[in-house]
């Protein structure tokens, strides 16, 4: 029997002290944020010689705020020859800002790594791992090929799928009134299947 080549792609956010500030309500914890330069200066450099033990290269997917709070770890991993793809600025929800907000954020990050990489970025992870409806086509006109934050597939490169509509919970009704299994009609797209719970 033969080898078999099993192929992995490793995804790395450097999250650092942008995902307190953007995300995870910490910013006003000292222990947060020390835990945010802990992943900056400790932990970078230690995945880094994980990676070089074993030869293998990934994306590492860096915010603004991490490219600018720890440049040398960040230039570290552009040495070590891995690709840079982008993660926003401070780790913010692109569904709860403007597009002008969105637009300006992309545009800042975008030029950032591309001045540090000495080429354009080529993919995303958003922040939050929230994608607004827009953010899609602002991706598109800067020419970004890939968005990594997506989970419907685990082992091919796919189009996210478009046109359901759920049925969001509203919590001061009964269970009886928003759960799909009992509704007769539960929103969907007229071009998609109807999903309901098992």
């Amino acid at each position: 029997m033969g080898k078999k080549r099993v192929l992995v792609s490793y995804g790395v956010d450097i999250d650092a002290v942008a995902g307190w500030l953007g995300s995870y309500k910490g910013e006003d914890s000292t222990s947060d944020i020390s835990r945010g330069l802990w992943a900056g200066h400790v932990g970078t450099p230690r995945l880094l010689k994980l990676f070089e033990k074993y030869n293998i290269k990934g994306t590492w997917f860096i915010p603004g705020h991490s490219l600018e709070t720890f440049p040398k770890e960040c230039e570290m991993v552009r040495d070590a020859g891995h690709e840079i793809g982008l993660h926003g600025y401070s780790h913010e929800n692109p569904v709860d800002m403007s597009l002008e907000q969105q637009r300006d954020v992309l545009d800042y990050s975008y030029k950032m790594l591309t001045k540090f990489c000495g080429k354009p970025p080529r993919g995303i992870v958003a922040p939050w791992w929230e994608v607004s409806k827009e953010g899609a086509n602002l991706l598109l006109e800067y020419g970004i090929e890939y968005d990594h934050s997506m989970n419907h597939e685990d082992h091919t490169p796919y189009y996210l799928r478009t046109g359901d509509e759920w049925a969001k919970i509203d919590y001061s009704k009964k269970a009886s009134d928003w759960m799909v299994r009992n509704s007769p009609n539960p929103q969907q797209s007229k071009s998609s299947p109807q999903h309901s719970i098992p």
